[in-house]
């Protein structure tokens, strides 16, 4: 029997009931389920032969896992990450009864397909495992795989280290027979791509990201993708490598609603029968700023469907011999603050999530935990999402996310070294997503 409220396993963050987990793979939506498959070593607490976990969720936030969708016992080659896909169109011809293909894409060294043709639970391998796209370069692995609406095919990503880091592009008819077309090179490129179709001013761009969430903008016209930029942007304001806070996020497939849904690898909760974590999801909007585009990430609303209780506070005035929420009771919650910060020429305030876990903004510089976020208008609203052992702090519209693993703790306390202005404050206490 797993043990679903053990001190640090988050209540609203997915974790497996036992086993290693990381990257998570092939996330999509089919029929009113949300499927998310991951890598998964369910018989040991440390890296070991990669299995795709499974779990599904009918709203984003109440998981519940299912049996090993890949097994290396049944399917061949390396079971590593990849994308998965709704083939809706049933441009593979698999399709055999009421339900449409769901194929993924997984593999080192050349990409194999597996496909399910009872809604995304159990997998067959197509061919016998065949090889059916190869990377150049000898180093190779995590196929994404996307629908191109103008050229109406398909479109592969895959990282290989032919010549250094960089990604293969392939297209394909049917998803099952590829033709390599092109390969975008940049040191910054490691592992885990994802590529994604995203609307700006009113016309679509793409964004193609790697595993530690560092992007560029550009164009791609279903053969080749190009960029003007020079520099990549990262997700998170504290991008790490793997096993780190947040690394290999993926986004959905097959959204109804048009959104981007994106969720991570956390590497650095575990507990007695587990080991790794999942981001809670974000929606994410790319967004032009003075700077030019830029992805914007922010809880997906569905979180309001765990909310037990919310107080709100506001507007009062703060100063630094009356802390706010005092030692306040909190495990579990969703907290949004709005300051006044525009005649303030010195000093900081401080959200206390936990012993030695504090979110700051520093009056004088206008950064938040050390990152620029400007005032708008003359006020900061910062976003809190806090669980037993993780931590995501969103800010400036969602420009400013942060995503932490964090030591378990129930206390809350809001405290200033200046007299300042709370416009408004809300704290929705969170009940466990676990049935």
């Amino acid at each position: 029997m797993t043990d679903y409220q053990e001190a640090n396993r988050g209540q609203f963050h997915f974790s497996p009931r036992r086993g290693w987990m990381n990257d998570p793979n092939g996330l999509l939506y089919y029929r009113g389920t949300y499927h998310f498959y991951f890598q998964h070593a369910p018989d040991n607490l440390v890296w070991d032969t990669m299995h795709w976990g499974h779990a599904t969720s009918a709203d984003l936030v109440h998981w519940e896992q299912q049996p090993n969708a890949l097994d290396p016992a049944r399917h061949p080659g390396d079971l590593w990450s990849g994308g998965g896909v709704v083939d809706v169109r049933n441009t593979s011809g698999l399709k055999d009864g009421d339900h449409d293909p769901i194929l993924v894409f997984t593999g080192t060294q050349g990409v194999r397909v597996c496909y399910s043709l009872d809604g995304g639970m159990t997998f067959t391998a197509y061919d016998e495992g065949r090889i059916v796209a190869r990377p150049s370069g000898h180093e190779s692995r995590d196929p994404k795989v996307v629908w191109h609406e103008p050229t109406g095919r398909w479109a592969m990503v895959v990282w290989s280290n032919d010549g250094g880091n960089g990604a293969d592009f392939f297209v394909s008819p049917n998803l099952l027979d590829w033709e390599r077309t092109s390969r975008y090179v940049a040191d910054w490129f490691f592992e885990c791509p994802d590529f994604t179709p995203m609307t700006l001013d009113g016309e679509t761009t793409w964004v193609l990201r790697d595993g530690r969430g560092t992007y560029v903008v550009g164009d791609f016209d279903g053969r080749e993708f190009r960029t003007s930029w020079t520099e990549p942007r990262t997700i998170t304001v504290n991008p790490g490598a793997a096993g780190g806070p947040y690394y290999a996020a993926q986004s959905f497939d097959n959204l109804p609603d048009g959104r981007i849904v994106t969720m991570a690898w956390q590497g650095e909760n575990r507990g007695n029968t587990w080991t790794g974590n999942a981001s809670f999801p974000v929606e994410q909007r790319l967004l032009r700023t003075p700077d030019g585009p830029r992805l914007h990430s922010r809880p997906v609303e569905e979180i309001r469907t765990l909310r037990r209780s919310t107080r709100t506070l506001g507007p009062t005035r703060l100063t630094p011999d009356t802390p706010l929420l005092d030692d306040e009771p909190a495990e579990t919650y969703d907290l949004e603050a709005t300051f006044e910060v525009g005649e303030s020429a010195a000093g900081e305030f401080t959200v206390h999530v936990r012993e030695g876990v504090d979110v700051t903004y520093d009056l004088a510089s206008g950064r938040l935990n050390g990152v620029p976020v400007p005032p708008k208008d003359g006020l900061v609203t910062i976003r809190l999402l806090v669980d037993r052992g993780q931590l995501a702090v969103f800010a400036a519209d969602g420009a400013y996310y942060a995503c932490h693993n964090v030591a378990p703790g129930n206390s809350l306390r809001l405290t200033t070294s200046t007299p300042l202005r709370l416009t408004s404050l809300t704290l929705h206490q969170l009940d466990s997503s676990w049935h």
